[in-house]
């Protein structure tokens, strides 16, 4: 279904930025709204136990995921992006575009096992290549969600 209302490109990487394990994202075609629910907020509204039983601050997220659950018309489109969006990848294809080899060699070094994308981040500081980093990284979001938003027929409001 096409989205009726366009969505916020920055609503969209913001989400690609911050998911989290266990959480999915969802995006309200009839009002652009862009959400985030988690695993225990879904299995809620499977349960179908009234609202009440829940604390008020989870209760606003339980009804929306009903009304997924329940959603005949196709207003709610699913935007995890779990397997789309790989940011070792992403540190991987920076490292590669950068000009000077010493530091491609240390940046190499530091996303090898344990505790990488901590020692990537303090390198790209100590090298000052953090802000190309962030540009680059931004950028690849975005491409990845416009063409996500092209191939699903949602506009995207810039």
């Amino acid at each position: 279904m096409k989205a009726k209302k366009p969505v916020k490109l920055n609503d969209l990487v913001g989400e690609i930025e911050m998911q989290i394990d266990d959480t999915f994202t969802y995006i309200n075609s009839a009002t652009g709204e862009v959400f985030m629910l988690t695993r225990e907020e879904i299995g809620a509204a499977e349960d179908e136990k009234p609202l009440e039983k829940f604390p008020e601050w989870q209760r606003e997220n339980i009804a929306k995921a009903i009304q997924i659950l329940e959603d005949e018309d196709g207003i709610y489109i699913d935007f995890t992006f779990r397997n789309d969006f790989n940011e070792y990848e992403l540190m991987e294809d920076f490292i590669g575009a950068l000009e000077d080899e010493k530091i491609q060699e240390k940046l190499c070094e530091d996303i090898q096992g344990r505790g990488a994308f901590r020692r990537f981040k303090d390198n790209t500081i100590e090298h000052g290549v953090d802000k190309q980093w962030y540009d680059y990284k931004e950028r690849k979001i975005k491409e990845l969600v416009i063409k996500w938003c092209k191939d699903h027929d949602i506009e995207i409001q810039h």
